[in-house]
C-alpha cells in the first residue's frame, strides 16, 4: 500500500535554542528570565524546549499577532524578523504609574518602560512599580522585600513610604526620615520592595 504524497510537504522548523533565540530578537529581551516574565510562562519551560529541542508554536502566533513579526523568521530562521519600515513593538511596556500621596499609592495613569533598560537594571514588568512624588520618579524592584541596605519602599502602619534603610545587627533596621534616623525591628514595618533605578527632579 503506498502513500500518497503530500502536496505540502512539512518545513524544515528550527526547535530548542535557535528558535527561543529568535524569539528574543524580535521581543527585544535580551534574558530568557525577561522573556519568560513578558509571555507570562515557567522560565523552566524554555529549558525544557531546549532540552528536547521543541518549538513554542503558540508563541509564534502570538507574537505575530501582536507585531506582524515575519512567522517564516520565527519558525524557519528565514528572512528578517520585520517588513522594512516598520519596526519591534515589543521594546517597551506599558505599566500603570502611582503618585505617593500621604503616605497612600494613587493611580496616575500609564507609562512606557524600556525592555532593555529595565533588564539593565535587573527589572521584570511584572515585580516593577512605578512610583513618583515631589521628587522623581522611582522604579520598585518588588521581588526585593529583604532589605539591606538602600531605598525602600517600605509600609508603617498603613502608610507608604521610600526611605532609606541600613540593616543592623540583631534583626533591627536604622530608617532615615530626612535628616533623621530612626531605629526600628525588621517586624516592625513590611517592605515592599528595593528602589532598582529613579528619574530625580532638578
Amino acid at each position: 500500500m503506498t502513500k500518497t504524497p503530500a502536496k505540502v510537504p512539512p518545513f524544515d522548523y528550527i526547535n530548542g535554542r535557535e528558535f527561543t533565540e529568535k524569539l528574543k530578537n524580535v521581543t527585544g529581551c535580551k534574558t530568557y528570565g525577561l522573556l519568560a516574565d513578558y509571555y507570562g510562562i515557567p522560565q523552566s519551560t524554555f529549558s525544557t524546549w531546549h532540552t528536547h529541542n521543541r518549538t513554542g508554536w503558540e508563541l509564534i502566533v502570538r507574537t505575530h499577532l501582536a507585531t506582524g513579526a515575519s512567522i517564516r523568521y520565527m519558525a524557519l530562521g528565514e528572512g528578517e524578523p520585520f517588513k522594512e519600515g516598520t519596526s519591534n513593538t515589543l521594546t517597551s511596556q506599558e505599566m500603570q504609574i502611582f503618585n505617593l500621596i500621604d503616605g497612600a499609592l494613587v493611580e496616575a495613569g500609564i507609562t512606557a518602560l524600556d525592555l532593555i533598560t529595565l533588564d539593565r537594571f535587573g527589572l521584570k514588568p511584572s515585580f516593577t512599580q512605578v512610583i513618583e512624588d515631589d521628587s522623581g520618579i522611582f522604579y520598585i524592584n518588588k521581588e526585593s522585600t529583604h532589605a539591606t541596605s538602600g531605598r525602600y519602599l517600605i509600609d508603617i502602619d498603613g502608610s507608604i513610604s521610600i526611605n532609606q534603610i541600613q540593616r543592623l545587627p540583631g534583626k533591627k533596621l536604622a530608617i532615615g526620615f530626612g535628616d533623621s534616623t530612626i531605629e526600628v525591628n525588621e517586624s516592625d514595618i513590611t517592605v515592599l520592595g528595593r528602589v532598582a533605578m529613579s528619574m530625580r527632579k532638578e
